[in-house]
């Protein structure tokens, strides 16, 4: 899949309908589009962007100096490749 088939609006109703489902959710990390798409291949539930990640991705430490825009650029990113719902921390943005 090289685009998501899903709108965000989608992609949040799924993600809260597995929310109700009281099953454990796996969410593992991803630092780019191609690790979110071999995640959605292997089954998991969702995306995670982790903030430590995200900077040393970045080449940056990780003391807070990655900006909301680099994070939102990378959800961006990441969500056009995938159907999953994801999870980002922006450390203290």
């Amino acid at each position: 899949m090289l685009f998501t088939k899903k709108h965000a609006a989608e992609k949040r109703a799924d993600f809260r309908a597995k929310l109700k489902s009281g099953k454990l959710l796996q969410f593992p990390g991803a630092f780019n589009p191609l690790c979110a798409q071999l995640i959605e291949r292997k089954g998991f539930d969702g995306v995670y962007i982790s903030g430590a990640v995200m900077s040393a991705d970045l080449c940056l430490p990780d003391i807070g100096i990655s900006t909301m825009t680099e994070f939102a650029e990378r959800g961006h990113q990441i969500g056009r490749v995938t159907d999953l719902p994801t999870i980002i921390d922006i450390d203290t943005g």
